[in-house]
Order: C-alpha cells, then sequence, then structure tokens
C-alpha cells in the first residue's frame, strides 16, 4: 500500500476528522466515540433510532470502528490517538482502493439519512441538519453546500456528495472543491 504523501493541508484535515470522531474531547477515538457519533448524525437528521436507515448507520459505523481500530490502533489497546490516526490515515488514503473500502460504506449511510426523501438528492436544509452533527457553523454548511452545487440546481445528488466526501480526505491540492465539504475551513489561508 502506498502511504500518502506528508502534506500540511492534509493533516490538517485528518486532524479535523480525528476531532469529529473524538465525541467525548478526551483525545483518543473509542468505540463509545463512534456510535455516540453515529447518534449524534441520526439524531441531526431527525430519524427514528428503530428505522431501517438509522439501524443501517449504526450497523456501518460499528464495522468502521472495527476495521479502524483493526488497522490504526498500533498499540493495540483499543483507542486511537492523534498521532495513530494521521500516520493510519495516510497509509489508507495512499491507496485509493483501501479508503474507497474504509469510508463508502459510512459515508453513503450518512448521505443517506441525510436524504430524508429518498429521491436521491440532498437539499440545503438536509446538507445542513448533518452538518451539524459534524460540528460545522450554519455559515459553512451554507458555504459547503452552495461551492458543492457545481450545476446550481439547489440540489447535490448523494454521488457528488461521495465524490466531495473523497476529496476531502483525500486530496492534498489546496483548489479542490472537495475541501468545502465542512465550509471555508480548508481554504487558502
Amino acid at each position: 500500500m502506498t502511504i500518502a504523501p506528508q502534506n500540511d493541508l492534509l493533516d490538517r484535515k485528518f486532524d479535523m476528522c480525528f476531532g469529529h470522531a473524538d465525541q467525548n474531547k478526551d483525545g483518543v477515538v473509542d468505540a463509545a466515540d463512534i456510535l455516540t457519533f453515529a447518534a449524534r448524525v441520526i439524531t441531526a437528521v431527525g430519524e427514528p433510532f428503530d428505522s431501517p436507515k438509522a439501524t443501517e448507520m449504526l450497523r456501518v459505523c460499528q464495522n468502521w470502528w472495527e476495521g479502524m481500530v483493526s488497522e490504526l490502533d498500533t498499540d493495540k489497546d483499543g483507542k486511537i490517538d492523534p498521532q495513530e490516526y494521521r500516520v493510519g490515515m495516510r497509509r489508507i488514503v495512499g491507496s485509493p482502493a483501501a479508503f474507497d473500502a474504509a469510508s463508502r460504506p459510512v459515508a453513503t449511510a450518512i448521505w443517506k439519512l441525510c436524504d430524508r426523501d429518498d429521491d436521491g438528492e440532498v437539499t440545503a436544509a438536509e446538507f445542513s441538519a448533518v452538518q451539524l452533527a459534524f460540528g460545522t457553523t450554519p455559515e459553512n454548511a451554507r458555504l459547503g453546500f452552495e461551492k458543492l452545487d457545481l450545476d446550481k440546481d439547489g440540489t447535490l445528488s448523494v454521488e457528488e456528495l461521495m465524490i466531495a466526501f473523497r476529496d476531502f480526505y483525500t486530496s492534498t491540492d489546496v483548489n479542490d472543491n472537495g475541501n468545502w465539504l465542512f465550509g471555508a475551513d480548508f481554504q487558502a489561508a
């Protein structure tokens, strides 16, 4: 597996993502953090916890955690610290197949939750609701939506969101459109 080059932008994005996962802010990610994250997303979009979408989100996040701890927890303590996360993510994003295998199920579950009416499109309001679970400000959610809506039709397809998700986590190009996934945080400073 190829290791992605060290890049300040990529490391900043990894650090932000680590922060998304570290729900209790104790400096490590563990299984409880991942299940809390899943619950926050489900709650943010207003999905009943007993629905098929919520059940799928919880199942996918459990599998995601099992994969993360297997791949990233180098000291085998059942927790992932920021350094383990950065090193492991560099390795994962260095292989598009590995990145897709690790992230696509979670991203798909998130965006399907976001698509409240199951029409394959995510509105600005739906996008903003899920962004709140990530801690994105309403202004950054609005900016992100506007930038990711390339055809300016007022919606994002689930596939467009998947592309932006992959580009956000893997691109070392500061001008990549995927950097708008969480708003203006990763634009050239």
